[in-house]
């Protein structure tokens, strides 16, 4: 344990992500502490964050392994500009704390920049950042080489495994549907995990509202919306959509999530835009298609389980209506694709080769 790589994990987050990732790693090769808030007040931890820094490091902690930014969001603030410019600021002195301490930084990069508005410039903000740090891990080769052509200099290409795996004990279609009341001639495309604005998951249900009659697709939409004006037009388009939509805006525990994807012949996700999907990779890893708008960072995907369409007026129209007149054994041949393809990494390869990169930073250090 005396020679483990002693590593601060920022921030926590309920993510599957770090659970899956550290869960993983040897003990014996590295100790990983969440760098938790000292106090109740965000505003006081961020305040006191040089100084957490600092304890740490006089505890022995070498490496820094940021994950995302959100923390220096001020929800009392409400967006204004003064205190998200205060926040920029504030980051590059935290950034510059961790320099001067001695530390390593490393960074996911699970978005470039945050979905949600978090600093006064977001853009300069991914500067301030790729000046600092030490290693980029990026989740694919498109998001790879995009930070590239903004001037990451160390990037280390990780994919990630899906966040539910596929049960030994797997239920077959119909039963799965019966669980949920689905019909059996229906072909049912699911929208499952997070439901955000960058998911486009409104544009899914126009497209369902505008498919023929007598067509046999069905959209289920199943995961927490955390967003209130958003949610609110999902549940608008839901009602456009009528019987051709299921709508489930809550979080949804994994066994029941496992249960829509065996029933699901398809997944669908509208991005407005998306460097890495947690969602694609979990619907492709219990064998089901997916639907995307044909965007270059999900170049990654193969084409043998994917359907891309062009992200116009009727694009997605088209590829639901495409997706649902493949025949059975194109169907199969594809689930089978896109089984093989996310199974291929699993969660300890990627711990392993995450703690590699910590050891070979320092050893370079």
């Amino acid at each position: 344990m005396t020679n483990a790589v002693r590593v601060l994990v920022t921030p926590r987050d309920d993510n599957h992500y770090q659970r899956l990732l550290y869960a993983e790693m040897s003990t014996e090769e590295a100790v990983i502490r969440y760098l938790d808030r000292p106090t109740g007040s965000q505003s006081v931890n961020l305040l006191l964050a040089p100084v957490t820094l600092a304890w740490h490091r006089l505890g022995g902690y070498q490496l820094l392994h940021i994950h995302w930014v959100f923390k220096f969001h001020l929800p009392w603030a409400r967006g204004a500009a003064a205190a998200r410019l205060v926040m920029q600021w504030w980051f590059a002195v935290y950034l510059r704390a961790a320099r001067l301490l001695g530390y390593r930084i490393v960074w996911t990069a699970h978005d470039i920049v945050p979905h949600s508005r978090v600093f006064y410039d977001d853009e300069r903000a991914l500067e301030i950042l790729l000046n600092h740090v030490d290693v980029v891990i990026a989740l694919s080769a498109a998001t790879a080489a995009r930070l590239a052509e903004l001037g990451a200099k160390d990037v280390r290409i990780i994919p990630f495994g899906p966040f539910v795996a596929p049960s030994a004990a797997r239920p077959e279609r119909d039963a799965a549907r019966q669980l949920l009341g689905i019909a059996t001639n229906t072909f049912l495309v699911v929208s499952t995990g997070k439901v955000e604005p960058y998911k486009g998951v409104e544009e899914l249900l126009h497209a369902a509202a505008r498919l023929p009659e007598g067509s046999p697709v069905k959209v289920l939409v199943a995961g927490a919306c955390a967003n209130d004006s958003y949610r609110e037009l999902v549940v608008r388009a839901g009602r456009d959509a009528a019987e051709r939509a299921i709508i489930r805006l809550e979080w949804v525990p994994d066994d029941e999530l496992t249960t829509i994807l065996y029933a699901a012949d398809f997944a669908a996700v509208a991005f407005v835009e998306v460097m890495n999907s947690s969602s694609v990779l979990t619907s492709l890893a219990f064998g089901v298609p997916v639907i995307v708008p044909d965007l270059a960072n999900l170049s990654d995907v193969p084409e043998r389980c994917v359907l891309r369409y062009a992200p116009e007026e009727d694009g997605l129209l088209e590829a639901l209506e495409r997706a649902a007149k493949l025949s059975p054994e194109q169907r199969s041949v594809m689930a089978e694709a896109a089984f093989a393809y996310a199974n291929a990494a699993d969660w300890s390869a990627v711990a392993r080769a995450t703690q590699g990169g910590y050891a070979e930073l320092l050893a370079r250090a």
